[in-house]
């Protein structure tokens, strides 16, 4: 019987190269939209995941969407959550149709107001001389949800999160702010009820298994909480909030 692994893929099992020494040798797990080596992975991160690979049902829980996702240079065959739950992908890799109805009529009163915040937030990074991009992360022609990303120092988030606070109407939104991402998500989607669901849909399959989970950020915590075993890197949001 084959336990289950439901984990985060960035700064979980592997990493950009600017999070890395340079001394050990480097694996390509990732590449960016551009086809240039993106992601990468230490010898021991390798051995690591291609041995979960073999042991476990490996499922994928990220915030990465669709595309992006699937230049993951790694064998996952049980699906994925993908878009911070907005999206939960069959092990053929196709949208799980129930899902798929259910978070399309959840995001639909948030298409106009995720245009409008983009926009906003952007406007009052320029006015405030902060060198931001930001765009939406979508599946087909539907928004899920909303990025900000910083050019320069990860500060600048922290400032934009300030004003669209102070500024922005962000009722029915939650934030999420790791490394030099800040994200608006639609409070209806999250990791923790897609994994709900791939947990009942497995269940209904495989059985009660050995539920483990994994990740770096506080996002993932929600979803690791509906697993038997918790597991988190010594370097990451996680194990800071658990050291204070």
């Amino acid at each position: 019987m084959k336990p289950i692994l439901l984990t985060d893929l960035d700064d979980t099992l592997f990493q950009t190269a600017r999070k890395m020494s340079c001394v050990e040798p480097q694996w390509v797990v990732a590449n960016g939209a551009d086809g240039k080596a993106l992601s990468f992975l230490y010898p021991w991160q390798h051995e690591f995941i291609h041995w979960a690979l073999q042991q476990m049902m490996v499922i994928p829980v990220t915030a990465r969407g669709i595309e992006s996702f699937k230049r993951v240079q790694l064998p996952f065959s049980y699906g994925a959550v993908c878009l911070h739950g907005g999206v939960i992908l069959t092990p053929e890799g196709q949208l799980e149709p129930k899902w798929q109805a259910q978070t399309q009529a959840l995001l639909d009163p948030y298409q106009t107001r995720l245009l409008n915040l983009l926009a906003e937030g952007l406007a009052l990074g320029e006015q405030a001389g902060l060198n931001l991009r930001g765009w939406l992360e979508t599946v087909d022609t539907t928004a899920v949800y909303l990025v900000f990303k910083t050019k320069a120092e990860v500060a600048e988030l922290d400032q934009i999160r300030q004003l669209l606070l102070e500024q922005a109407d962000l009722e029915g939104f939650y934030l999420h702010q790791n490394d030099n991402n800040l994200a608006l998500i639609p409070s209806p989607i999250s990791k923790a009820k897609a994994v709900a669901e791939v947990i009942k849909q497995c269940q209904a399959v495989y059985g009660r298994r050995p539920l483990f989970g994994m990740g770096d950020s506080l996002s993932d915590f929600e979803f690791m909480q509906h697993c038997d075993f918790l597991a988190f890197p010594a370097k990451s949001q996680l194990a800071g909030q658990w050291h204070e």
